[in-house]
């Protein structure tokens, strides 16, 4: 697989954690009408980590899972490449571009953190906008309210721009797989054109699961600006999306991808087909020994 399922491993356990973040260390609660709320869970109640720093790793951790898929991407499309070298990158360019997509996570997360309001600033904007929840509010001892501001306007359009660039990356290097494929059928055997091909499927599948990280994501920055009425039941439907990818990604992998079926479902691979080759090989040696000893004889009788 040409490390290749370091990759894939790699990509699960961006979305592990993931879920193990919004399900088990940490519950955003939103807060009606407000777009905010405050998080509960063990890092609030045992570590007492800040509601800002929580909804930070969120976001990286949403990004991370898409970086990691774009790795994916292009990894398998490095190892396409090299039945031609049309398309292979150098050593270098390879690793600075897995190193951007996996930088990607870490300035998303920072952008989101500066747009982030002040506890104080937080304070004004409820007593401004939502006067008759200023006494609700002050019960609260962590809670995080968003708002459009410069930051957060960097924020979505670095988001937007993400999500353009995936989408970019997914087609191209898809297309220029395929058609490497194709071009070089007959360079390559049967059975690694098969794989390659089943590979590629597995890949589009698990990107299709990925609309249940920028679908929800993209709702989010979108309420964020227009102040949504409904924001409390918008995004508790938000989390509950987001908390989906990973195990529907993980059933697209056991559906789409034969070694890590048999990984999961402890089966052992199948023998038959290297059984067939092997005596497949050991009959045409034996057919080239009878036509070589049938020559040696008819020879021999000539002279």
């Amino acid at each position: 697989m040409d490390g290749y399922r370091y990759y894939l491993f790699y990509m699960q356990f961006a979305g592990w954690m993931m879920d193990l973040h919004l399900s088990t260390l940490m519950q955003f609660i939103p807060l009606f009408p407000v777009f905010g709320g405050y998080c509960t869970g063990v890092l609030t109640q045992f570590f007492g980590i800040d509601d800002s720093f929580q909804t930070t790793y969120t976001a990286f951790t949403i990004c991370l899972v898409a970086s990691a898929l774009n790795s994916c991407f292009v990894r398998k499309h490095q190892a396409i490449s090299k039945i031609s070298s049309k398309y292979l990158l150098n050593d270098i360019p390879y690793i600075i571009v897995i190193f951007l997509l996996n930088f990607y996570p870490v300035v998303a997360a920072t952008l989101l953190y500066l747009s982030m309001l002040s506890k104080d600033n937080q304070v004004i904007l409820v007593k401004e906008v939502y006067p008759n929840l200023v006494d609700n509010f002050a019960h609260l001892s962590n809670y995080v309210v968003f708002d459009s501001n410069y930051w957060a306007i960097i924020f979505f359009a670095f988001i937007f721009f993400g999500c353009t660039y995936t989408l970019i990356l997914i087609v191209t290097t898809t297309y220029s797989m395929f058609r490497t494929l194709e071009d070089n059928r007959k360079h390559i055997s049967s059975s690694n054109y098969a794989k390659h091909r089943a590979t590629l499927r597995s890949l589009l599948a698990q990107f299709a699961t990925c609309f249940l990280i920028v679908g929800p994501a993209s709702i989010f920055s979108l309420l964020v600006v227009i102040r949504y009425e409904h924001s409390q039941v918008a995004t508790h439907w938000i989390i509950v999306a987001l908390t989906l990818h990973s195990s529907a990604n993980a059933i697209v992998m056991i559906i789409t991808y034969p070694p890590y079926r048999n990984f999961v479902m402890l089966w052992k691979p199948n023998r038959s087909f290297r059984f067939s080759t092997t005596q497949r090989s050991g009959d045409m040696n034996t057919r080239i020994h009878t036509e070589r000893s049938f020559a040696v004889t008819m020879t021999s009788s000539r002279s």
